[in-house]
């Protein structure tokens, strides 16, 4: 092999390298409840890593206490800066939404339709809602499940984040009544906006979505998955719920499509997620492409 051939050949290795390279749509990151600014940086180095030359946003706002803010406000917060990625990337862009992050991003993407969304990564976020004693005592220390429907399904109690998606089994009515959220982008509640909200998330070309049995805080776990308690407290899957046989936002759709991933794993704890190397290069990593 003589010098010239080897020169076009390492040229033509360094195009194809740096092609495949830019190839890897944006990634843009929303963090949890609580959340401070540094901790997805470890998930947002590994996909940097392992996806050369991806362009990847940690959005630093609505930390710490401002996390608790109402859903709408945060939506609204997020999506902006994601509308300004998004058109600086118009070939469109992936979302990863960890924790209350996903639940947000669900919001942005059904809400927004000038968004160009490829895939959403939806990493333990309580999707068919939260019931359950360990995540209030993240924040409210002094309530408890059975009674917390008095606070959070109120006026001044829908203020808080985990209101507008507290989905109480035993008071549905109560739920679907004065939660200003969570019955809203599930069109259980219908608005003049739901037809788009299911039209936009159907343009979705992945949902994946990620939780397991030993998270401790996201209740019932299989939330994550779209699942949700009945009024025994009984795990109802997400293909046996009303919203997705009625199709009330397009899950069954994206089903049919084969356009929904689903991953299950036991032993991560929900403060682990975006730190586990398995759950980042098996389950996220495959879909940002």
């Amino acid at each position: 092999m003589n010098a010239s051939f080897k020169r076009i050949l390492l040229v033509t290795l360094i195009s194809c390298f740096v092609t495949t390279a830019s190839a890897y749509k944006p990634v843009v990151i929303v963090h949890g409840i609580w959340d401070v600014k540094t901790s997805l940086d470890f998930m947002a180095d590994r996909i940097r890593e392992l996806h050369p030359s991806t362009n990847v946003t940690i959005i630093d706002a609505l930390h710490g206490i401002h996390s608790l803010g109402p859903m709408w406000k945060q939506v609204e917060t997020f999506g902006a800066v994601i509308r300004s990625i998004n058109q600086d990337h118009p070939a469109g862009i992936h979302i990863i939404g960890y924790s209350q992050g996903g639940l947000i991003c669900r919001g942005i993407i059904e809400s927004m339709s000038d968004l160009k969304v490829k895939t959403f990564v939806s990493l333990s976020s309580p999707q068919g809602g939260q019931f359950g004693d360990s995540f209030l005592r993240l924040i409210f220390s002094n309530l408890v499940k059975e009674t917390v429907h008095r606070v959070f399904y109120s006026a001044p109690g829908q203020r808080w984040s985990v209101a507008n998606y507290w989905k109480d089994p035993h008071h549905t009515n109560e739920y679907i009544t004065h939660s200003r959220y969570l019955p809203f982008i599930d069109n259980i509640k219908q608005s003049p906006n739901s037809t788009q909200f299911k039209m936009n998330f159907l343009r979705l070309r992945k949902l994946v979505l990620i939780g397991g049995p030993d998270d401790g805080v996201i209740t019932p776990w299989q939330s994550s998955q779209f699942s949700s308690y009945n009024d025994n407290e009984t795990v109802v899957p997400m293909i046996e719920r009303d919203v997705y046989n009625r199709d009330l936002f397009g899950l069954q759709t994206l089903h049919n499509k084969k356009r929904i991933f689903t991953y299950t794993m036991a032993g991560v704890n929900h403060h682990a997620w975006h730190h586990d190397l398995d759950v980042i290069d098996n389950f996220i990593l495959p879909h940002l492409n």
